[in-house]
């Protein structure tokens, strides 16, 4: 189990790469875009900022196949909770790795398929606390993401 911290600046680099990923967010996502399933990831996403999460502050989950979060980025998967360290199991990973970005949001309404709005909290999975960490569906299947208000989108 690993758990986001407070941390470095290359935690703020890395969500900065996710706002520009987000830009180019399809509409499709949730599909793979890989071939056969060989795994499945059950993520635990806690928010331990000042906002309430229910059903209309829900977290977001984004999956990509790179590390490289960018303009030419696009989730492969996304998912949300209504509930602050609830868990989503997401089944059907073809990927061998996939890396994960989450926001929080703060404003309400928020639906998905669209970059989250600018000053929402923002995390992603790393084991560091810095770079994001690639999440091996065949071998890391549970892991837990926390979040506060420290980062946030631009």
């Amino acid at each position: 189990m690993t758990i986001l911290t407070r941390r470095t600046f290359t935690v703020i680099a890395g969500t900065a790469m996710l706002v520009a990923a987000c830009l180019a967010f399809p509409a499709a996502a949730g599909k793979s875009t890989a071939g056969t399933a060989i795994g499945s990831a059950t993520l635990t996403v806690a928010y331990t900022g000042t906002g309430v999460v229910d059903g209309n502050h829900r977290l977001w989950i984004w999956l990509f196949d790179t590390p490289d979060f960018g303009p030419g980025s696009m989730p492969i998967r996304e998912e949300s909770l209504a509930t602050s360290g609830a868990s989503v199991t997401i089944r059907g990973l073809s990927e061998e790795r996939v890396w994960v970005a989450v926001a929080y949001d703060e404003q309400g309404g928020f639906t998905g398929s669209a970059p989250p709005p600018s000053g929402s909290p923002v995390g992603i999975y790393s084991t560091d606390g810095g770079a994001p960490s690639a999440l091996r569906p065949a071998q890391d299947p549970a892991v837990r993401i926390s979040f506060g208000d420290e980062q946030r989108m631009p």
